[in-house]
């Protein structure tokens, strides 16, 4: 066992190796060791792993598997499997709607990546439905979501045109008696408005088309949707492993061109990024990297597990240093600091006619974050030291 790692998170790593045969002495081993399962399954749920951890238990016969336990897993990985399914239709209905509207569209990750990555999309857990449409589509689509039962938090037009220039994705929701669609319908991928143009015109200009679940579409190509995954990952930290695990067997499919791979995310600054994601997936799954992406001599992830150690940097700050010139990086502050988002709304609101007034609150809003939480830092520090001493 690693000894940075407890007995339960290295069990979770082992049993979400592709190649389960290579380490199947040391998972076994660890299994007959004395677990706590209920922290095993809190792992497992915390992570979005527990179809895939049922799914290489079996594979070995679950040996010294409680009872309690493998029932559990196992109702969790038949629950799954209806959502996904229901997801899946879901996606198909939304194509369709989105294509017979002759608004290109193009599926991100969910269902899709539990279709292609796995030997059945059961064992991944999707909790949402993602399109990507073109930034000039944004408000068509939008409202054409909302014509067959969805609804939105943007309720004016206000916020919905700034989101639309500014912004990447919103939410949308519908319900039935079968199951909730959550849909996050994006026209960006990362910082979202003039930020990404660039990189959003290479995206589609790159897709394929591709028919999903029978409705004709557009898919990310292999380097983008490597690309896309591996900043993904790398945004959301190990507190979502799942991510790595897609990466990790993205990669095993092989057939990338890591040449030109490379050569996109040295052009968008990206490299340290996908470099990071690679080394975690590395140290935490074996994943293979090739040369074009070694690891660097120094290594940003907590080498652990543990949940206390999983606090990196991310959302906007890790947006914020994807960034390649000073000029972008100010316009990304700015836009986040200054433009009027949704989130106003929900603070105070006000009618149509005054909706200028959010760009006074906005500011506002952000300084008194800033003030809170210089605040709470400062009392994070003295009480350390109290403690210290």
């Amino acid at each position: 066992m690693r000894q940075d790692m407890t007995l339960e998170n290295e069990l979770c790593l082992l049993l979400l190796r592709r190649d389960l045969a290579a380490v199947r002495k040391q998972t076994l081993e660890l299994l007959v060791s004395p677990l706590q399962w209920q922290l095993v399954l809190e792992k497992a749920y915390q992570y979005e792993i527990a179809p895939l951890l049922y799914r290489q238990l079996e594979i070995l016969g679950f040996p010294s598997v409680p009872e309690t336990i493998r029932t559990e897993l196992e109702n969790f990985l038949a629950v799954n499997a209806i959502r996904n399914d229901l997801l899946a239709k879901e996606l198909a209905r939304l194509l369709r709607l989105l294509v017979d509207a002759k608004i290109p569209v193009m599926p991100l990750k969910s269902t899709v990546l539990a279709e292609t990555l796995y030997e059945d999309s059961a064992f991944r857990v999707c909790t949402d439905i993602d399109l990507l449409v073109p930034t000039n589509n944004v408000i068509a689509a939008h409202n054409l979501i909302l014509s067959v039962g969805y609804h939105s938090q943007i309720t004016q037009p206000f916020f919905l045109n700034l989101l639309a220039r500014y912004g990447k994705d919103c939410e949308l929701m519908r319900e039935d008696q079968l199951c909730t669609y959550l849909l996050e319908l994006h026209w960006g991928l990362l910082w979202g408005g003039r930020l990404e143009r660039d990189l959003l015109k290479n995206i589609w200009a790159d897709a394929i088309r591709k028919s999903f679940y029978g409705v004709p579409a557009f898919a990310l190509s292999p380097d983008w949707e490597f690309l896309y995954l591996a900043t993904h990952a790398a945004k959301h930290g190990r507190l979502s492993l799942k991510w790595f695990v897609d990466l990790d067997r993205f990669c095993s499919r092989g057939g990338l061109d890591w040449a030109s791979i490379k050569q996109k995310a040295e052009r968008l600054g990206w490299e340290d990024a996908v470099r990071d994601s690679l080394s975690a997936c590395a140290y935490l799954l074996g994943t293979p990297i090739d040369p074009a992406f070694a690891p660097a001599t120094y290594q940003r992830w907590p080498r652990t597990l543990d949940t206390a150690a999983l606090e990196v940097p991310g959302g906007m700050f890790f947006l914020f240093r994807l960034l390649k010139t000073p000029a972008q990086k100010l316009r990304y502050l700015a836009i986040r600091f200054l433009v009027p988002t949704p989130a106003d709304s929900r603070f105070l609101a006000l009618p149509s006619s005054l909706a200028f007034l959010y760009y006074v609150l906005r500011p506002v809003r952000f300084a008194a974050k800033a003030a809170w939480w210089l605040v709470r830092a400062g009392a994070n520090r003295v009480a350390r030291s109290t403690r210290a001493s």
